[in-house]
């Protein structure tokens, strides 16, 4: 089990989730939304430089335009880039092409929150992206991405189940219910922002390492 903590914004954050153990952490650049969670692309590039060996720094975007995103990449010389604002085929296309396998595609799908929700597998983007991540979309607000929602995880354990590609669950998760979500999803790796920080404070220590803790834990007991 993998894991990712979002909205790295400051170094103190950066050394939190280090600290706590995480495997990739996201730096929010390029949004089309208030968020205190983006930061200068500049900013970017400087705390992905600063992070020790295997741990992998992606670039968190909104932005949809391939020509932008591709400036952000060499901005900021972050390869793995997950795309949150919902880029078409002909969008992600030709970001395939310019990374040319030296870097990563993550593609985010937005599921609602309703029971019986079913989420089907978008077979055209399979030769353009290197996983999916799940994630909640807001319809009171629209907003996808950092909702502190959960979705309906039978219905991304079904998908996961059926993708050809890596699976990354993100969406309302916790210290406390991500060891559930693992059990029933089985995803690759596992997404963390906002629970993460109490009263929309910075990166709290101890809530992310029993975060990647309790993730990792959970499958490694008789019968995993």
């Amino acid at each position: 089990m993998r894991v990712k903590i979002c909205g790295i914004k400051t170094v103190n954050e950066l050394t939190n989730a280090v600290n706590a153990g995480a495997d990739a952490v996201g730096f929010l650049v390029g949004q089309r939304y208030p968020s205190q969670d983006f930061i200068q692309p500049e900013t970017a590039a400087r705390l992905a430089a600063m992070l020790p060996p295997f741990v992998m720094p992606v670039l968190v975007t909104h932005l949809t335009d391939p020509d932008q995103i591709m400036k952000l990449i060499d901005r900021t010389l972050i390869t793995t880039v997950q795309l949150h604002g919902g880029s078409t085929p002909e969008q992600v296309r030709p970001l395939h092409k310019y990374l040319e396998g030296a870097g990563k595609l993550i593609l985010a799908l937005h599921s609602k929150t309703m029971p019986g929700e079913t989420l089907a597998v978008p077979e055209a983007f399979n030769d353009f992206v290197d996983a999916y991540l799940l994630d909640t979309f807001d319809p009171a607000t629209g907003r996808v991405g950092g909702t502190g929602m959960t979705h309906n995880w039978q219905a991304s354990a079904e998908f996961t189940a059926k993708s050809l590609r890596p699976v990354i669950l993100a969406g309302g998760l916790s210290m406390d219910n991500v060891a559930e979500a693992v059990r029933i999803v089985r995803p690759f790796a596992v997404d963390v922002n906002s629970s993460l920080r109490p009263a929309g404070m910075e990166l709290n220590l101890k809530m992310a390492a029993a975060f990647v803790r309790n993730a990792k834990n959970i499958l490694s007991g008789p019968g995993d």
